[in-house]
């Protein structure tokens, strides 16, 4: 059986050697774990591939391990417990390991804590966090103990490593205990400038933000963007999008400078190896299009001729942030790439769900881009056989991005269209009661403007629920008007009813007579 070189996950530093440990778990480091966390540093790592022979052999080998631990538990010193533990971590990647095993050496280890360095600290959390083993109440607050007696003596990899694993396992130490380890983690950042470590901080805080509500103020988070800046350079392609990511999950937006620094880096990024991942190049453009600084323009020029290969390996969620991402940058695609685009997304209509196909076609019309018939076509079928799926708002967004991308109006006159638009209609109607005015008015100018009259029951529905959202929102506002309703909206649903021929219910013709 080959053993690759250790390979971790990105943002991840190696566990450290310990100083002088037993060799029983040394034969076990042939492969480093990689769970990563959710949402964290995601560039793909090559990993061991065993067949089922040698996965039968290595669990064989691990049981008769685990074994030997137990029977000669009292011989190992603390250094060697841990690594016995960080060596069983590995293993439990590729194979079982029993859960009993590790909780029999945290029971050893517990009266031993306080004599344990920082090392042995921060690679025990991580080996129980890979091994998805949760300690006890008692054996954490001995840890937490430990920990805080040396906290400025971690150094910034052990931090990163330790940190990892706390929120790996989702443990939130206290608050002030929290904060300190916060404070260390900056401080050795300050002195590294490393991009790597920086990323997995950073992934754990977005952790912490998700599954706590704990986050650091902007100021501090602005400390850690920039005690990584000097090191942007250095970082490779997962941990530089694992930075942006994580401060956009956690609804900081970076200051001009770091970002324009980012970009800079990026651009090397995408054409020099190694180059982002197709994951990586998925979460980047998620958080790029969030974050309120654009890129220069010669940026985008050669981002959008980059894009361009990868466009046939790019998941659908992918491709939407791509476009996405063209449209909050109003840079708009040459018809080259978009000849491209709807050939690789086209592959895929049946993958997406509504909210994408939703994203999609809106990012188009924005961008003022025409799309092909048949693409159209299949995005609009892919989305009705999801109706179920789709939401309310999802629906007006729908019809009016379908009308404003195609060109063709014979084709959308077409009877195939027409059935789809009018299942678009009725579905919209099941759902009336989650429409506000302006989601109204934007509904019937979509259908006016598509030449479909959704018919004179659905009309008559459609015009009680505007009239009683406009009521009641205008109430709201002290008899003004309904948030989102112009004057030009509501002469344009004026325009829109009398095109249809239809009586208007008497309190909305109040209303709308009023606007006009």
């Amino acid at each position: 059986m080959a053993a690759s070189q250790p390979v971790v996950p990105a943002g991840l530093p190696q566990p450290s050697p310990l100083p002088a440990g037993n060799a029983v778990g040394a034969a076990a480091a042939a492969a480093a774990p990689v769970a990563i966390l959710a949402g964290g540093a995601g560039t793909q790592r090559s990993t061991l591939q065993l067949s089922d022979q040698e996965t039968r052999e290595l669990a064989g080998l691990v049981s008769g391990l685990g074994a030997l631990v137990r029977v000669r538990l009292r011989e190992f010193d603390s250094n060697g417990l841990v690594t016995v533990t960080v060596g069983l971590a590995k293993l439990s990647s590729y194979v079982p390991v029993e859960p009993a095993v590790f909780r029999t050496i945290l029971t050893h280890l517990e009266p031993r804590l306080p004599g344990l360095a920082t090392k042995a600290l921060a690679n025990l959390m991580w080996a129980l966090a890979t091994a998805g083993v949760q300690p006890c109440g008692s054996w954490l607050s001995g840890f937490y103990t430990s920990l805080e007696r040396q906290l400025e003596s971690f150094s910034g990899s052990d931090l990163a490593n330790l940190m990892w694993g706390l929120a790996k396992l989702d443990l939130m130490p206290e608050v002030w205990l929290m904060d300190q380890l916060l404070a260390s983690c900056l401080a050795q950042l300050r002195r590294s400038h490393n991009v790597a470590d920086g990323a997995t901080l950073l992934t754990c805080l977005a952790r912490y933000y998700c599954a706590y509500n704990y986050r650091l103020g902007d100021e501090a988070l602005a400390a850690f963007l920039g005690a990584m800046q000097p090191g942007l350079r250095a970082g490779a392609p997962g941990d530089l999008v694992a930075v942006v990511h994580s401060v956009v999950c956690m609804s900081h937006m970076p200051g001009r400078g770091f970002m324009l620094d980012l970009y800079a880096v990026l651009k090397d990024r995408l054409t020099c190896e190694p180059t982002l991942s197709y994951a990586d190049f998925s979460r980047l453009l998620w958080s790029l299009s969030r974050v309120d600084c654009t890129p220069p323009r010669s940026w985008l020029r050669e981002f959008v001729e980059v894009s361009a290969p990868k466009l046939a390996y790019l998941r659908p969620r992918a491709l939407s942030e791509l476009v996405w991402a063209l449209a909050c940058w109003d840079a708009k695609p040459s018809a080259r790439f978009l000849d491209e685009y709807f050939r690789a997304s086209r592959r895929r209509l049946s993958d997406y769900p509504p909210a994408q196909i939703v994203d999609t076609l809106s990012a188009l019309a924005k961008l003022g881009c025409h799309a092909p018939a048949p693409w159209l076509g299949e995005m609009l079928t892919s989305f009705c056989a999801s109706l179920p799926e789709a939401r309310a708002h999802e629906l007006v967004s729908l019809l009016e991005s379908v009308v404003a991308v195609t060109d063709d109006r014979q084709w959308l006159a077409a009877p195939p269209q027409r059935a789809a638009l009018q299942l678009l209609a009725d579905t919209a109607a099941s759902r009336f009661d989650a429409f506000d005015a302006c989601s109204h008015a934007r509904l019937v100018l979509a259908l006016a403007r598509a030449n479909c009259c959704p018919g004179a029951a659905w009309l008559s529905e459609q015009q009680a629920s505007l009239a009683s959202a406009w009521s009641a929102e205008g109430g709201q506002s002290g008899g003004g008007m309904p948030a989102g309703i112009d004057t030009a909206t509501a002469a344009g649903l004026r325009e829109a009813y009398s095109q249809w021929e239809v009586e208007l219910e008497p309190v909305l013709a109040a209303e709308l007579e009023g606007r006009a």
